[in-house]
């Protein structure tokens, strides 16, 4: 089953049971998708909540002619334009599956419907989104009080596998430097 993973995490989580796990089954699709595949794209309200099964994604928007990456692969594997979803607006974010990626996706009615059906899948959901803020207050701190040095340590402590499998240059936007000052540091961690 493709969901194994997601249902690994629910169960880290909250306890579900046979009933909660068909009710994934029946509202979450599952993707195939390859490298370059714009899941979402700007000026257009997003469609989908994705939960990454395998792959590396990351969500971006256009400044001046430059991408700047400002997401790549959420903790807990659920990645979207959470704005533009959860209010239904217009996204000035792009999502973009960087290698090839199998995702989960469900849309917001169908989420809606879920936690409405399943009080575990709302607790799920709250918690996860709870998660979420958490770590965008992490990374915002990191952003302003971390130098760009540590800040490319803390990944490389805490994600390796995104720096095993990322560009440069995504990483080096990611972590709000640029790709020349990534390979200066990287260089100077070898030395």
């Amino acid at each position: 089953m493709r969901n194994n993973r997601l249902l690994n995490l629910v169960h880290e989580m909250i306890d579900i049971d046979n009933a909660d796990e068909e009710m994934m089954e029946i509202f979450f699709e599952s993707v195939n998708c390859e490298k370059g595949h714009l899941l979402e794209v700007e000026n257009k309200p997003v469609k989908y909540l994705y939960f990454i099964n395998s792959g590396f994604i990351r969500i971006f928007y256009n400044e001046d002619g430059n991408q700047v990456t400002t997401h790549i692969n959420c903790p807990s594997g659920f990645i979207t334009s959470f704005n533009s979803f959860v209010n239904g607006t217009v996204s000035t974010d792009n999502i973009e599956c960087i290698t090839p990626c199998d995702v989960l996706r469900i849309t917001k009615n169908d989420l809606d419907i879920l936690c409405q059906k399943s009080p575990k899948w709302a607790d799920f959901a709250r918690i996860t989104y709870e998660q979420s803020v958490i770590y965008n207050e992490q990374r915002t701190k990191d952003i302003i009080n971390l130098s760009a040095e540590e800040r490319y340590l803390k990944m490389l402590k805490y994600n390796p596998d995104i720096i095993q499998n990322v560009p440069l240059q995504y990483i080096a936007s990611f972590i709000g430097i640029k790709p020349e000052s990534l390979s200066r540091i990287r260089k100077k961690l070898i030395s």
